[in-house]
């Protein structure tokens, strides 16, 4: 398996389970160091072994990629997958766009110190989605950032 320090013997071990019976539903042995792409493959491979037409599925933000969210609802597999925290501004310690949240009436983000933050450019705010200019003036004197918390703006 290829890895952060080269090529080491190892698997990596899929199983689902059905948690009503507590049986083994599906198992997979893998040589793919990442899960990404494998939760549709286990997930419906296990709703057929269980021969239902419908599953739900809990994985964890490893297994989140879209194609195969889609593919799980394609088979009638029912995925309940949290969206990993990527990118630059998670790995630098900068708050994520989730954490804000948006007024749509007053046209403003509220950060999680809870300042205001009045955006310079309304039109590209929109929904919680902070890809929006904000001015940082409440940044610069924010509480949080004495402790070395930081904004994703």
């Amino acid at each position: 398996m290829q890895s952060s320090s080269g090529i080491g013997v190892g698997y990596n071990i899929q199983i689902a389970v059905d948690t009503k019976h507590k049986l083994i539903a599906e198992q997979q042995v893998h040589n793919k160091v990442s899960d990404l792409g494998l939760l549709a493959e286990t997930a419906n491979t296990a709703r057929e072994n269980l021969s239902v037409d419908q599953i739900d599925v809990v994985a964890d933000r490893g297994y989140y990629k879209i194609e195969d969210i889609e593919e799980c609802k394609a088979a009638g597999v029912t995925p309940h997958v949290p969206k990993p925290l990527r990118g630059s501004a998670v790995r630098q310690g900068f708050f994520t766009k989730e954490q804000f949240q948006y007024d749509a009436d007053a046209g403003v983000l509220i950060c999680p110190g809870g300042e205001t933050l009045e955006p310079e450019c309304k039109s590209r705010i929109r929904d919680n989605d902070a890809a929006g200019v904000v001015t940082k003036k409440a940044c610069k004197a924010c509480g949080l950032r004495a402790q070395g918390i930081n904004a994703a703006f």
